[in-house]
């Protein structure tokens, strides 16, 4: 059996997230299916992390194992003619069988964009945005999450994970134009972490919580103390990152 690697895009605004549910339309169930399809084979797709609803992925990674030897430019043509315009396959790789997409990954970055002006073209693809926001602010609010720390306050409290403990090694915010983005990097991330640390980083940018308050959220442990989840259309799985030669450019 040959484990290949998928580079996957997607726009999420019409699915329930990455991973598989009962009774809906979900990322991972429509590329099983055109693949499975495809190949005439029935495959098991493991993607590197879940999404929610509504979120998107500029760079995903998901492998799956085939005893079928693939032509790469022949599978990436008939594959992305298969699969709806808002899924593509970019590259597709062969990786060792020990290679896992989830476990072997070192990094993960996410971006979340807020548009601070009326914009058509932008709505579904951003979350609108119109107080004002000072950027100095956001950055400082940033800071407090780099780190290794517990991220408990800042996970939907309905997780069942028991290690909530992410290094963060950047945290950032830049403004472009009418779009203010918000840059975070982790060995890991916990459900709904993204969509919260962001709000809690506007209140404090808005001096709704002061530095003694942010601190107190995460000494707390308690998601009811962070600031509200924002909207999952905003936000963007940019990269994941694995360790050098794990999969070879000439397989693209």
């Amino acid at each position: 059996m040959q484990r290949y690697l998928l580079e996957i895009t997607y726009d999420g605004a019409n699915y329930f997230g990455w991973q598989i549910q009962p009774n809906q339309r979900t990322i991972q169930g429509e590329i099983i299916k055109k693949i499975s399809t495809l190949l005439n084979q029935k495959i098991n797709l493991i993607g590197c992390g879940r999404t929610d609803a509504g979120v998107h992925a500029i760079k995903y990674f998901a492998h799956f194992d085939s005893d079928i030897e693939i032509d790469f430019e022949n599978f990436l043509f008939r594959i992305n003619n298969f699969l709806n315009n808002d899924i593509s396959i970019n590259r597709i790789y062969k990786v060792h069988k020990n290679f896992h997409v989830r476990f072997s990954a070192n990094l993960r970055t996410y971006e979340y964009y807020i548009s601070c002006k009326k914009d058509p073209f932008l709505h579904k693809i951003s979350f609108p945005f119109f107080k004002d926001l000072d950027l100095k602010l956001l950055n400082t609010g940033s800071n407090f999450f780099i780190g290794k720390k517990d991220f408990s306050s800042f996970c939907k409290s309905s997780s069942d994970v028991n290690n909530k403990i992410c290094i963060v090694t950047e945290a950032f915010w830049i403004k472009k134009n009418n779009m203010f983005i918000f840059r975070i990097t982790a060995n890991r991330f916990l459900h709904n972490m993204v969509r919260s640390i962001t709000g809690t980083i506007i209140d404090f940018a808005l001096k709704k919580i002061s530095s003694h308050e942010l601190q107190k959220i995460f000494n707390s442990k308690k998601r009811k103390n962070s600031g509200l989840s924002v909207p999952a259309k905003g936000l963007y799985l940019i990269n994941v990152e694995y360790p050098k030669n794990s999969f070879s450019e000439k397989n693209i």
